[in-house]
């Protein structure tokens, strides 16, 4: 966050302690963080999440800043069932390394999923047989 930002959500949480007519040592003792906390949130400073969490708590708005930050709706799964490709299917190219008979999940790495060539269904969806398909993810469009 910018010192703007900052600044501002320190005023906002400010203003909300006002109109509910708490002083600066009533919050904080309510909302079990220490005073200082409490003057450095609403004078902009940065402080730890756990205590700007536990202010907005006490101050009746995490419900809103949880709902805020919902995610837009989002299913890999379905943008890979547009180009043909299943959860099974792709369970199916997902190798497994072993070691001393323990299964060690793979790194995941890459965000592309390939059809695999002459699977064992690959006649089911022929049309996607050998096709990359390629998931573009909201956090990597510009």
């Amino acid at each position: 966050m910018t010192d703007n930002e900052l600044l501002a959500l320190g005023q906002r949480l400010a203003d909300l302690r006002i109109a509910r007519r708490l002083k600066q040592t009533e919050l904080a003792y309510e909302a079990g963080v220490a005073h200082r906390t409490l003057q450095r949130l609403e004078a902009g400073e940065a402080v730890n999440s756990a205590g700007l969490i536990k202010v907005i708590k006490c101050l009746g708005r995490l419900d809103d800043v949880l709902a805020a930050l919902a995610l837009a709706e989002f299913s890999p799964y379905a943008r890979l069932a547009d180009v043909g490709l299943t959860v099974p299917r792709l369970q199916q190219q997902r190798p497994d390394a072993t070691l001393s008979g323990v299964a060690q999940a793979a790194p995941r790495k890459r965000r592309v999923r390939r059809a695999a060539a002459g699977g064992a269904d690959s006649g089911k969806h022929p049309e996607v047989a050998g096709k990359a398909a390629t998931v573009r993810w909201p956090e990597d469009q510009h």
